[in-house]
């Protein structure tokens, strides 16, 4: 089937996979692994304790500060060490090292001695594994002299119970005295608190190891070319709420079998768009807090290292764009879990509401003690919609009635809270003013304290209806529309989506601003537009809210330089007098807004500027070690400089970060499920660098299918069905609100899928 030459045409930029790019990293030099509520975070030496934030954590709370291995009471030599997996590191030392170069470059051994030992005739390699509530380390100590060795091996250790917030800032509160005692063959630690009695119960194996001097010593005899296993066992205690070996183990067979659902791609290996999709698949579910009852263990973090917790529009977010990958089963966990912590008064303290949606849920100790009041924070006006949204599309991916029946009450608390509490003066738009006194100034997507300003760079106080929160409202109110019918509520259907057309026309008519071809940022406190021009505009694009007549200026405002700065659209106009790239969110560039933006450019049938920002991203992801792009990166342009930076102490992996390769590959191949219908829309635009993937187990509703999608000689983007299993029809068809897709198309898609015999190829 030919594509129209605007879908297959190619920007220099996008031409071949083969520019250099720079190689990128954070600040901090930092390595950490992790698996549900537990993160071990070390330096690049593998030691913990000199950097303020290293430590093992488990929810949040240092059980363990310093963890140094020794050697002869000197630290050994590290080599190098590596991130095996998300939960897993593993460093290589030599011990002694040379003191002294003899012409070999670095020092080459082979003759001198130290500590009564030869130069680097013992070497190590150190493995760390982390698990639900513990660490595991294992120690592989090899003598490579021709003699036997004895030394003394030690791990020094201490702990503090800190908040992961206060270890990130250095800034621990008064602690609690800890009290260590020893035990045969370990110690353990105790927190002496009344409300958090925390404990640190520490094994040693594989040496007679003797606790003294607040650490764990022993003897160490190595024949020639022999090799001893050390270990240690780190378990961290939490009385409120204990996680057993039984329990490790069944949270580990959960994730596995989470993995093993999950869709896969494969791609030529001049493709490498695959290994990073599939990558952040595994960065997904390892995100899992597999915390509270079995049926919310997917519900994932917002990142590490010092996210590791609950933030319900993350994790919405996260869940809904990777729908595809594992057919909405992390979206289901996140659902019922915000569920269960759905506002049921009204608390000004936490900004509760009854009917609101959780904006985060943490269990640090300031938490626990009431201090910061954010074991449960409703002070967010997204998460709400977005609560909505990741229901409808949980139906749209499954065409699950009885999930819908579940979450029915839940769902219409929220909509009761949106007229009643969203909607403050009854103008039929959502506002958000905070309350508690502690409480964040910003409620919106963008939640920074300096965040909106107004086209003078000025700050805008709140009240604040921001532009893509009308659009969550809108697609909101659409999708309880369609819930409506599938629960038999036929009247209330229509109702709801007359009150949508109603609030299009009203956003249409207010935020546009036709001399700037952009939408505005929102409207202040006297209903004025705040005419900043944002990414919160492109926002809008993916809920539908944008009339079609203003989808070609809006698109083509949102890619001039000022908001387009290459690798993604900037935060804020860089002409707007408060512009700074590497604030948070006056310049700045998120890949997860951008991951939205793109659907929402394929959904408009905004063709080529979906492939050059898609590009922008690939790229962008390339540049970071193992593809994980920090939290925001600098909005520097990439015409200035060779990478752009990244906000400081920023997050990575975010999750919703590693959540837009799903995205990305379902806008380029234009997936759209409808499960209730047993359909499954396909639209590929494949560029020239990415001439062929295979989508391999996607799952919608009761069915599975896998699908080859390549281009041919000619560029044109074609497909053909691999396997199917299960009742799936799949045709080929441009977006329903296309701008660009003409009838001939999308007869042509109908003629190539409906009417061909066995509907396979296109």
């Amino acid at each position: 089937m030919r594509r129209s030459s605007r879908a297959d045409a190619a920007s220099p930029r996008e031409s071949s996979d083969t520019s250099l790019l720079p190689i990128a990293s954070e600040h901090s030099g930092l390595r950490y692994a992790w698996r549900g509520p537990s993160i071990l975070i070390v330096e690049s030496n593998g030691r913990a304790g000199h950097h303020p934030l290293t430590g093992f954590f488990f929810r949040q709370t240092r059980f363990l500060r310093d963890l140094r291995l020794m050697l002869a009471d000197e630290p050994p030599h590290t080599c190098s060490i590596a991130v095996v997996g998300p939960a897993e590191l593993e460093i290589a030392y030599v011990f002694p090292e040379v003191v002294a170069g003899d012409g070999g470059g670095s020092g080459s051994g082979g003759k001198g001695m130290k500590k009564g030992l030869l130069y680097r005739d013992v070497d190590l390699r150190l493995r760390y594994r982390v698990n639900a509530a513990s660490l595991d380390v294992t120690l592989l100590a090899t003598n490579r002299w021709q003699q036997d060795v004895e030394l003394d091996v030690s791990w020094e250790l201490s702990t503090d119970y800190a908040s992961i917030d206060e270890a990130l800032f250095d800034r621990p509160t008064e602690q609690s005295p800890v009290e260590a005692t020893a035990v045969p063959g370990g110690a353990v630690f105790r927190h002496m608190h009344a409300e958090l009695p925390f404990a640190t119960r520490i094994a040693a194996g594989g040496a007679d190891w003797e606790f003294v001097d607040g650490g764990l010593r022993a003897r160490l005899r190595l024949p020639r070319q022999q090799t001893q296993t050390l270990t240690l066992r780190v378990e961290a205690l939490d009385p409120e709420d204990p996680i057993d070996a039984i329990g490790e183990a069944l949270r580990q067979e959960a994730l596995e079998a989470w993995h093993a659902g999950v869709m896969e791609l494969d791609a030529p290996g001049a493709a490498p768009l695959a290994e990073l999709a599939n990558r952040a698949a595994l960065d997904l579910g390892s995100m899992a807090l597999l915390e509270g009852p079995s049926d919310e263990w997917l519900v994932p973090a917002a990142g590490v290292p010092i996210y590791q917790a609950l933030w319900a529009r993350d994790a919405l977010t996260a869940s809904w764009q990777a729908g595809l990958l594992d057919r909405g089963d992390m979206l289901e966990h996140v659902l019922t879990r915000l569920t269960r912590l759905q506002g049921t008064r009204d608390d000004p303290d936490r900004d509760e509401q009854p009917g609101r949606i959780v904006n985060q849920a943490k269990r640090d100790p300031q938490a626990r003690l009431g201090v910061s009041r954010l074991d449960r924070n409703y002070a967010d006006v997204a998460s709400p919609f977005m609560f909505l949204i990741g229901l409808g599309y949980h139906y749209v991916l499954t065409g699950d009635r009885e999930h819908v029946r579940r979450r029915w009450d839940a769902a219409r608390r929220v909509v009761d809270w949106a007229f009643q509490y969203g909607d403050r003066d009854g103008d039929g738009y959502i506002e958000y003013l905070t309350r508690a006194p502690n409480g964040p100034r910003h409620q919106a997507w963008k939640d920074s304290d300096n965040a909106v300003v107004g086209e003078d760079g000025s700050q805008v106080d709140p009240p604040i209806a921001s532009c893509e929160i009308q659009g969550y409202w809108f697609v909101s109110l659409q999708f309880m529309a369609v819930l409506s019918v599938a629960m038999g509520e036929r009247r209330r259907a229509l109702d709801l989506w007359r009150q949508a057309a109603q609030l299009k026309e009203r956003f249409n008519r207010d935020f546009w601003m036709e001399d700037e071809g952009c939408i505005a940022f929102g409207l202040d406190a006297d209903k004025r537009p705040i005419r900043a021009l944002t990414s919160n505009a492109g926002q809008c694009l993916p809920t539908g809210i944008v009339a079609r007549e203003h989808i070609p200026r809006l698109v083509q405002r949102l890619f001039e330089p000022d908001l387009f700065s290459g690798w993604g659209i900037r935060t804020l106009s860089r002409k707007n007098p408060a512009y700074n790239p590497l604030d948070y969110h006056l310049g700045s560039v998120w890949p997860v807004e951008n991951g939205s933006i793109l659907f929402g450019l394929r959904r408009y049938g905004q063709d080529e500027r979906a492939l050059e920002l898609a590009r922008g991203l690939y790229d962008l992801a390339r540049m970071w070690r193992g593809g994980r792009t920090p939290e925001c990166v600098g909005g520097y342009g990439r015409e200035e400089q060779a990478h752009p930076g990244a906000y400081p102490r920023a997050n990575s992996p975010q999750t919703w970060n590693q959540s837009i390769w799903p995205i990305v590959v379902q806008s380029l191949l234009g997936l759209m499920p409808y499960a209730p219908m047993r359909l499954l829309l396909v639209d590929p635009i494949l560029p020239p660098w990415l001439p062929e993937l295979t989508v391999r187990r996607l799952r919608i509703g009761s069915a599975s299918v896998s699908l080859r999608f390549h281009r041919d000689a000619r560029g044109r983007s074609k497909y053909e069905v691999l396997e199917k299993h299960g009742r799936l029809r799949v045709i080929r068809q441009p977006w329903l609100e296309s701008v660009s897709a003409d009838a001939w198309e999308r007869l042509a898609g109908l003629r190539d899928t409906v009417l061909s015999r066995g509907a396979s190829r296109a």
